[in-house]
Parts: C-alpha cells; structure tokens; sequence
C-alpha cells in the first residue's frame, strides 16, 4: 500500500520536530541531573533519632527543639519548649523535613509558632538548586500574611556560632509577603552535622513587633546517637537536654496542660571561652626572650576554634600574642571580657611565657610577666598571681574553669636576683607549680594544670613539633586524639592529664613533671 506523498512529507517533518525537540530538552534535563550530583556537595534529609536535641536563640527567646518520635518510615515529631520549659507544640514531620501538621499546646504561642527555617529546606541540597513555594503564616511581627518564597542554595561554607565553627549550606529566600511593599531577602545556613539551620539572617529593615531584629541562631544542640554527651552550648538559659525520650513523657506534658509543668525542664550548660596569652619576646630587652611560647600560644589557638579541633567560635576567644599581651589588655581580658561568662559557662585561660618571684626575699609574691614588664620593676609592672584569684573570685562566674600555664620560671628575673647571684646567694627555681594550685581551692570545679613541678624549669626545643615547649607540644597532641584512650572521639579531662603526665616525663627523662590541682569533672573536656 503506498502513502501519499503529502502525507508522507507531514509525518517526516513531525519527525524532525520530535527529534529536534528531544535535543534541544534533553541536554537540559541532563543539566538538571549532573547539577544535583556534585560530588559529596550535597545534603541528604538527615536521619532523625529519638532525643536529638537543638537549642536556638531566636527573636521569641531560647527555644528548645526535640525529637520526641522516630516512625519506621522516617516520620518524626519535635516537641518544642520555652526556656522555662513550658511545651509550646508538636510539629510533625515527614522524613523529608516537610512539615506535616502543628499541635499547638499553649494558646498564647499559637500565633507565634512558625519557624520559616524548617519552610526553607527542599532536600536534597546542593548549589545551584533553586525552588519556589507559597504559604500562609504569622510574620516575626505578629501579623498574618501570605508569603510567596523563590529560594536558591549559593554556597557552602564554614560559618560560626556560639556552638562552634560548622560547614553550611547558605541558602537565600526571597520573598514578598501581604503588607510588605518591597521583596525581602533573608538568609539560611544548613549544618548537615547537627540536621539543622544554625543561623538565619534578615537584610533590611523589618523587624519584630518589639524591634528586635529577625534572626536565629544555635546556642546548643545533643545528638545522642552520636555520642552520648552534651556538644558545645551557649548563651544563658536555664535550657538543658533531658534524659526522657518519645513514650516516656507523661500526658500532661505532651498536652500541653501547664499545671502538670514541672518548671524548668531544660538548661544549658553554657558556651566555651578562652584567653590565649603568649609571650616570647618583651618590650624591655633586659627580659630573657623565650623561643616558643608565643607559638605555642599560637598554635593552641589554632586547635580551638579549628573545626576539626576544639570547636571554639573564634568570637568566644581572646588571643594576646608577644606585643599585643600587655598588663591592661591581660587585665581586661580576665577583669571585663570573661565577665560576659555565667555560671553554666566553661573557661579556659592558657599563659605561656615567663614567671617570676618579686625577689630572693619575697619567693612568696609571684608574678605573671606581661610584654611590658619592666625588669627593674617586676612587682609594679608584672600580672600579680593572686590577680588571678581575685578574677576566679570576683569577676569569672562560669563554675568550670580550666586554667592551664607553661611558664618558664627558673632562677627569677630582676635586678635583685642579678644582686643575690652577683653575691654568690643560691637563687632556686620559684614555687610557681605549688602556687598556682592553691588557686584551685577557690571552689569546685577549677582544674589548674601547670607544666611543670617546683625546681623545675619549662623546658622548650626545636625538637617538640619544629618548636614548641614540650609541655605544649604533647597538650596538642593529646588533644588531637592520642590522649583518646576510649576511641570515643573526645578527648577529656581524665584522658589528657595522665597523658601529659606520662608523655612529658618520658621525654624529659624525669627533669619535667606537669602537675594538676583541683576538684572538678574529669568528664570535662577542653575542645568539643
């Protein structure tokens, strides 16, 4: 049977059209495809477990989220509270992050319940993605609008918080909203570590019905799954991760019925700080230079708020290197910046550089030497250790202090130890270990790690690391997992100190031996 030839002629040219259309959608939809698989560049919906637990600062106050429930299929609900630890909903969620409903259990919060951050994430994540989506809620402003979103994932990056230092993806909302005549722009950062956005920030002028600016932040987060202690938190707060988990909670709890509240239901154990003091080399030349105790100083720093190290937020940290560590900045430091600290709070004060008596006479009256010191005038110019004592007392309210020094104290400095020797008086190493330690009986929860015993010196060598104390040069590496002697990942306090002890008599031959004073958590960790 033949075909006509105009018939024949339409069907080829359809033909063509078909064929030149799947060429011209198919490289796009490929497109599409490679851009979603960008290498490890990309963020899977986490895997939810019962009692993962974030706490946020946001423009209504703490708020504790936590998963309370795990389905077979990924399901999962988070009961959030106030930081009295009043529970203010459920919200139920897909596996996807996708809310699914709200239980509203406190009719005051009902109109201040949305949290635009669970809205935002579309996973998988990756950059480049973009979406768009419409939903009705309440504004930080208290009013009800509708709000039409366009998002798009532009970034990953390391981002700070109170918590710690995380890789983010940073994802950017556009969006215009009943009332409000110009689009708005606001910002999101997705930790795939902790599965949750640990930081929100809105450009422009919109704020809060009370003024505040819009903007949340991570100030603490438990994931027991992973390890079975509380991570870095922050911030004040009488917010604090609890052992129940999801069947466990009775009724009234879960409804809400604030009669049956018990009060406060969570606290956080507060943020870290640290003052970092190092100093190798002094303004008055008649002052012995140190080799390596601004370096070790330095590298200390570097351990702490580097993500894979303590963990710090190098915002939560003064460092003062060589010129930078005079008496009024030391002064400031300790007498004002770690009065931000409260009780809940953990501080960490590290000095490497030298210490020394007032003189033979007064072997009792010990001093810190900051970069100004004065040789001929050290009781003057030179940080008093009972100052410490005074800031451990008056000005430092964090209960957990960790104060660690690797000062080299041999022999003393000054004019009158230049007289006693000149007149053949034996001079002895300074009691600074033995000093240090009575600072610890201030109160529980002070742990002081000296580098050395009485009639002992600091000893520091090219040797240690291509220049470090060796003291310090072990406190790293102890710190960077061999003193892990329970392969958990967290190095604490009951792990580090026999593995410093140990490490630096074997390497000294018994000429140098860290001594440590003090009631307090051998759980305690210095890093993350």
């Amino acid at each position: 049977m033949s075909i006509p030839k105009k018939s024949l002629h339409r069907k080829i040219a359809i033909l063509f059209f078909v064929l030149l259309s799947v060429s011209l959608v198919g490289p796009s939809i490929q497109a599409q495809q490679k851009a979603s698989l960008p290498g490890e560049s990309i963020a899977n919906s986490p895997q939810m477990a019962a009692g993962d637990q974030w706490v946020l600062k946001t423009n209504r106050g703490l708020r504790s989220h936590k998963v309370i429930d795990v389905k077979s299929d990924g399901t999962f609900v988070v009961e959030v509270k106030d930081k009295e630890g009043v529970v203010l909903w459920h919200r139920y969620h897909d596996k996807d992050y996708r809310v699914l409903k709200t239980d509203y259990l406190t009719s005051v919060e009902k109109a201040k319940s949305e949290a635009p951050w669970e809205k935002v994430l579309n996973f998988p994540l990756f950059i480049g993605k973009k979406w768009e989506d419409e939903y009705h809620g309440t504004g930080a402003d208290d009013t009800p609008r509708t709000y039409k979103n366009s998002y798009e994932v532009e970034k990953i990056e390391m981002v700070d918080t109170p918590v710690g230092t995380f890789s983010a993806f940073k994802i950017h909302r556009n969006f215009s909203a009943t009332g409000i005549k110009k689009n708005q722009d606001q910002y999101y950062w997705y930790a795939p570590e902790v599965k949750i956005v640990i930081k929100l920030w809105h450009v422009g002028k919109l704020t809060t019905k009370e003024g505040h600016e819009i903007q949340n932040e991570l100030v603490s987060y438990y994931q027991p799954a992973a390890k079975d202690k509380l991570k870095l938190q922050a911030e004040s707060s009488s917010i604090t991760p609890q052992p129940h988990v999801a069947g466990n909670i009775p009724d009234g709890k879960r409804l809400g019925n604030k009669s049956e509240q018990p009060g406060p239901q969570i606290s956080v154990t507060g943020t870290r700080w640290a003052v970092i003091i190092g100093i190798s080399k002094y303004k008055d030349t008649k002052i012995p230079e140190l080799r390596y105790a601004a370096a070790d100083a330095r590298s200390f720093y570097d351990w702490l708020v580097s993500p894979q190290g303590g963990k710090y937020a190098p915002s939560m940290v003064t460092l003062l290197i060589d010129a930078d560590a005079t008496l009024s900045k030391i002064k400031k430091a300790l007498f004002e910046w770690l009065t931000q600290a409260i009780e809940e709070d953990t501080v960490t004060i590290y000095f490497a550089g030298h210490g020394s008596p007032q003189s033979p006479d007064h072997p009792e009256n010990l001093f810190l030497l900051p970069y100004d010191t004065l040789y001929d005038s050290v009781p003057t110019t030179g940080f008093p250790m009972w100052d410490i004592e005074t800031a451990l007392k008056r000005f430092i309210k964090a209960r957990k202090v960790i104060v660690i020094t690797d000062a080299c104290h041999a022999g003393g400095v000054g004019q009158a130890f230049d007289v006693a020797r000149r007149a053949g008086r034996g001079v002895t190493v300074v009691p600074m270990s033995s000093n240090l330690q009575s600072l610890s009986k201030i109160s529980d929860g002070i742990c002081i790690i000296s580098a050395s015993d009485d009639n002992q010196f600091s000893q520091e060598s090219a040797q240690w690391g291509g220049g470090h104390g060796v003291f310090t040069f072990h406190l790293l590496e102890g710190l960077k997992g061999k003193a892990d002697y329970s392969k958990d990942g967290l190095v604490t306090l009951g792990e580090l100190i026999p593995f410093l002890s140990e490490q630096i008599r074997r390497e000294t031959k018994n000429a140098q031996t860290p001594t440590v004073a003090g009631r307090f958590d051998p759980a305690l960790s210095i890093g993350k």
